[in-house]
């Protein structure tokens, strides 16, 4: 996996010298060495749900497939394999119907000829994707503007991921078939949201296996797996599942306002005006 190192431009104090990380969101060039017409990816920028969804989705298959076992945040894996990690491992095919899921942080890639693209609101993204590189080393300051800056989590990344998924190939329609989830969305209303995809792709899905996938995956049990598994691995310091949103810092809402229009415009979000900037 490529790895970057540098320092930040436009900082609002002195020049911030920036880790070494993985370049987590580089497109996914080799080849899968068994591709199947069954293949799914699930696609986002860093930080904006995959997580919940992977989970959400794994679920409703185990649970349409008869499955007594479940997917938990330290089992997901099991059953979808992140590209991001292990690009050479096959994921579990599901029998009914047949389907196989990975997950990926990738810009797009013409190999993803099915995908679910899952897209946060930016400036959600990155106060997460904030807190995270801190945690992971991957960030040594409290600047928040200068972070907004980064070559791999930044404000300028997200741009460029969103319009490589949705602006420079939208011609590629009909060859790559992309369904766009917003995390709100997912959020609010998670069974229209596995609804939707279920109609789209023409999954057929029990009730029964919904329900178990909204009871499985809510943010409440969650965070209980995420709990667990930290009980047993005192490594894991992190909290993927929150208990809820944090506040979004005013230059992080000012920079999202002035250079993400066009990105928020195309997702539907609103615009944000500088009154929206303005954290009160």
């Amino acid at each position: 996996m490529a790895v970057l190192s540098g320092s930040s431009r436009n900082s609002s104090s002195a020049d911030v010298v920036i880790p070494s990380m993985p370049d987590v969101t580089r497109k996914l060039e080799l080849p899968r060495q068994n591709p199947s017409a069954s293949d799914f990816y699930i696609c986002e920028f860093p930080k904006s749900g995959i997580t919940f969804l992977t989970v959400l989705l794994a679920n409703a298959f185990l649970a349409a497939n008869d499955f007594r076992a479940r997917a938990t945040f330290a089992s997901v894996r099991n059953y979808i394999v992140d590209l991001c990690v292990a690009e050479l491992t096959e994921s579990f095919l599901f029998n009914d119907p047949p389907v196989r899921f990975y997950k990926t942080h990738s810009i797009f890639s013409a190999q993803f000829i099915h995908s679910l693209y899952l897209v946060r609101h930016p400036a959600d993204v990155m106060m997460s994707n904030f807190r995270y590189a801190q945690g992971r080393g991957w960030w040594n300051s409290d600047d928040i503007a200068a972070f907004l800056e980064h070559p791999v989590l930044g404000l300028d990344a997200w741009c460029r991921h969103v319009d490589s998924w949705l602006v420079e190939n939208r011609t590629a329609s009909d060859v790559v078939f992309v369904h766009l989830i917003r995390y709100e969305d997912l959020v609010a209303d998670p069974a229209g949201v596995l609804k939707a995809l279920d109609d789209n792709f023409g999954w057929n899905l029990p009730e029964h296996a919904i329900d178990e996938a909204l009871r499985m995956s809510s943010r409440s049990a969650m965070r209980e797996q995420e709990s667990r598994y930290r009980q047993y691995n005192p490594n894991h310091e992190f909290e993927f599942v929150a208990a809820k949103e944090s506040a979004v810092e005013q230059i992080v809402r000012q920079q999202v306002a002035a250079r993400c229009d066009t990105q928020l415009e195309l997702l539907g979000y609103p615009k944000l005006d500088f009154s929206d900037a303005v954290q009160p």
